[in-house]
């Protein structure tokens, strides 16, 4: 027997739970609230059973600072402890039905596996087929390894495969460079979720490029008038360096020239035949040569236009722009560097400036005189190219980019997106397939399918006597699980229970007739998962737990535990679960239930007092809040719990009345209240149960016979004085705040008295 749970702590919510002061007995009731821990120290109870630690360590307090520890005292004070990650025993007499034994045995999630058919065989063979089972596990205990092990390494590699079967993913070829393929792709699935915005963006222009006709310049240059003498030009001009500083002054004696008749003077009458001056101003100013002076001062304009040096620096700008916008594009198209090399184009169009800008102003000066040689050409047409080197240079990156750009938004405007997501879990999945440790796990797999294979020649001995033990117990043990359910208001049975060697081990099957119909396990539909409800499988559960333990013959040396039996059972079993239950506690060494309905732990506790008096012979006492949010062993007055609201304050104000003490505030609010309960109570249907206190006083004194609310008219002034003064205690009725009034225990002695006499003095 347990005697105690003396010390649980660092499991969940049994962080530092101590149950010393709580002696256990033969019949163990324990109630908690759901959350409360229920499960955890069911957990802990199997732990010990199996001796399987992560029962316990899995549950580990996650914001505890206490390592997991258990002292449970069994019969004469022997402690059996968990510590340091394992029990100092095990206790297999310990049998424990819970939502474990159910997923292990019988369903998970609605399915029944081969596992949990596996799981119930040997459940219900028990010890008889001990041996049995151990001479053919000896005999296929290598194949048995070798196929769990192979078992064990698909299922670590299963996370590895989303998507894909395994033998797909495990022929995949490795993919070269998949780090790379993978941030490309999420790129392009990326951009083709924003095709607009990515569309709208600016894609960089090729620079024009500056053009200068160095051509027409030396053509230009090296042009003469063949009629202007230049002993004409000699004179003239130096008759004009005579002026000296005059402003214009060939330009006025040009506009001079337009007054001259060829025979006298327009300043002075005096004729002019004969005279040299003026034949050379005629020579110099002639229609031609003013042409070709206005052709070679166009010329010098145009030279001085067109190399001053923001050329370069209006091109720098236009080259970082352009370099801006590739660069913009540079999340999805890999564009080079635009580079511009403006120190070189600047001090080449320095150069070339130079060269011909002097050469413009030469010819400006003497337009008949042939300007320009073929040296000064080339030097000019070699410096110009200079210039403009820098400028291709940058075009041909620009033209690279603007070629990949317009090729990317082709391609981005008919991406599929699905598709390429599919293309990246591909190539995710190819990478985690080719990861060292996936690696070492088909490296491993492979050994491990080798050993089973070799094994399996040697897995077939010594089954049919364990065949005919199974036969032989579960046809006893369905007949037995099919009384259960009959007497559980079960509309449904098992048929055909027997057991098999299919797979790795020995397995029951069975199935289900409900309705008189057959119902597979599996399949369907329709089929376990979908014919039963959630209530039923807990039923067949419970039927196929209760039919091995009460057919166990060691049944007087166990220690049955059972978590919340009554967890999705329809209300109508309520009363065979209390007999089942009794009939485990008559025939075992000890029944611990634990349940989180307070009625159902009444009731039982009832039901074995009715034929054993002896409250030695049965312990309460339940799982409670304590500080921390955690949970705590503590009594239990199970009748209390129970109790009514009503029933609850009526007693509280009793035992004040009665000198038993209490919290003053706590007997104040419940003044009022019990009131209204009593008077609900005393005049049911008449009273609705929405109002309030003063509501249901002011229904009294405004009832008209034949109303029954008219016998307590007489009470309607004791009423109100009562709740003048217990209304003070509630928000609702005092807007000064209810915990700042205070109490004195004279006066709120006299109210509780005048309280508890309306109830027990009334007529």
């Amino acid at each position: 027997m347990l005697e105690r749970i003396s010390e649980i702590q660092g499991i969940g919510l049994l962080h530092n739970a101590n149950g010393k002061s709580h002696t256990c007995k033969k019949a163990t009731l324990i109630y908690a609230d759901n959350g409360r821990g229920k499960s955890t120290l069911t957990a802990v109870l199997r732990s010990v059973s199996t001796g399987e630690a992560w029962l316990i360590t899995t549950r580990k307090t996650l914001d505890g600072i206490l390592p997991p520890k258990v002292i449970l005292q069994f019969g004469s004070g022997h402690k059996v402890m968990f510590e340091n990650g394992s029990w100092t025993e095990q206790r297999p007499e310990v049998l424990v039905f819970d939502a474990d034994f159910v997923e292990r045995n019988v369903h998970s999630g609605g399915t029944v596996s081969t596992g949990h058919r596996k799981s119930l065989l040997e459940f219900a063979l028990g010890e008889p087929a001990v041996a049995a089972r151990e001479e053919v596990e000896k005999a296929t205990g290598k194949a048995k390894e070798a196929v769990e092990n192979v078992q064990k390494l698909t299922g670590q590699l299963s996370g590895y495969h989303v998507g894909m079967n395994f033998a797909q993913f495990e022929n995949l070829s490795q993919v070269t460079d998949i780090d790379v393929k993978i941030i490309e792709i999420q790129k392009r699935i990326s951009a083709a979720g924003s095709v607009a915005a990515i569309l709208a963006k600016s894609v960089p222009m090729t620079i024009t490029e500056p053009s200068f006709n160095i051509d027409s310049l030396f053509m230009v240059l090296n042009s003469s008038l063949e009629n202007v003498h230049k002993e004409s030009e000699r004179v003239v001009r130096q008759h004009i360096a005579k002026l000296g500083i005059k402003k214009d002054a060939e330009s006025w004696l040009n506009q001079g020239g337009q007054f001259d008749d060829s025979e006298f003077c327009p300043y002075c009458g005096q004729s002019t035949y004969g005279v040299n001056l003026i034949r050379a101003y005629q020579t110099h100013f002639n229609v031609e040569y003013n042409k070709l002076k206005d052709t070679v001062a166009a010329v010098y304009n145009y030279v001085d236009a067109n190399t001053v040096p923001n050329i370069v620096d209006r091109i720098a700008q236009s080259v970082d722009t352009a370099s801006a916008q590739a660069r913009a594009w540079a999340e999805y198209v890999p564009t080079e560097i635009i580079a511009f090399d403006v120190d070189s184009a600047r001090a080449a169009l320095g150069k070339f400036q130079t060269l011909v800008l002097n050469l413009s102003l030469r010819k400006k000066v003497s337009p008949a005189e042939r300007m320009g040689t073929a040296e000064e050409k080339e030097e000019a047409v070699k410096l110009w190219q200079s210039v403009i080197a820098p400028i291709k240079t940058a075009n041909l990156a620009i033209n690279k980019a603007i070629k990949l750009i317009n090729t990317y938004k082709v391609q981005l405007i008919s991406e599929d997106v699905i598709q390429l997501q599919q293309q990246e879990k591909l190539l995710q999945v190819n990478k985690e397939r080719y990861n060292p440790q996936v690696v070492e796990l088909f490296i491993q797999l492979s050994k491990a399918r080798t050993a089973a294979v070799e094994a399996e020649n040697s897995k077939k001995t010594a089954r049919e006597k364990l065949d005919a033990l199974m036969k032989e117990t579960l046809r006893r043990y369905e007949k037995s699980i099919n009384d259960h359910l009959k007497n559980f208001g079960a509309s449904f049975s098992i048929k055909g229970m027997g057991g098999n060697f299919r797979g790795t081990g020995p397995r029951s099957e069975y199935g289900l007739l409900l309705r008189g119909k057959d119902v597979p396990l599996v399949g369907g539909p329709p089929s376990f998962a979908t014919a039963l409800s959630e209530g039923d499988k807990r039923t067949l559960a419970f039927a196929f737990f209760i039919a091995s333990t009460l057919a166990d013959g060691k049944l007087a040396t166990r220690i049955v535990v059972i978590d919340d039996p009554m967890c999705s059972l329809d209300l109508n079993r309520k009363h065979q679960t209390r007999t089942v239950l009794k009939k485990i506690y008559l025939k075992a060494d000890q029944l611990i239930v634990l349940a989180h309905d307070p009625y159902f732990i009444r009731d039982l506790r009832d039901k074995l007092y009715k034929d054993d008096k002896s409250s030695q012979l049965i312990a309460l006492f339940q799982l409670a809040p304590a500080p921390g949010d955690y949970t705590d062993f503590a009594s239990l007055d199970i009748d209390r719990e129970c109790e009514s609201i009503y029933f609850q304050h009526h007693r509280l104000l009793n035992d004040f009345a009665g000198g038993k003490g209490g919290d003053s505030r706590s007997v104040a609010k419940a003044i009022r209240p019990m009131l209204e309960g009593y008077l609900h109570r005393r005049f049911p249907c008449h009273i609705h149960k929405s109002l309030l206190f003063g509501q249901v006083v002011d229904c009294i004194r405004n009832a008209v016979a034949p109303s029954p609310l008219c016998y307590a008219a007489g009470l309607v002034d004791e009423l109100n004085e009562i709740n003048d003064y217990a209304g003070q205690f509630h928000h609702d009725t005092n807007p000064g705040g209810a915990e700042a009034v205070v109490i004195t225990a004279s006066e709120l002695k006299t109210f509780v008295d005048k309280a508890l006499a309306v109830v027990h003095g009334s007529v």
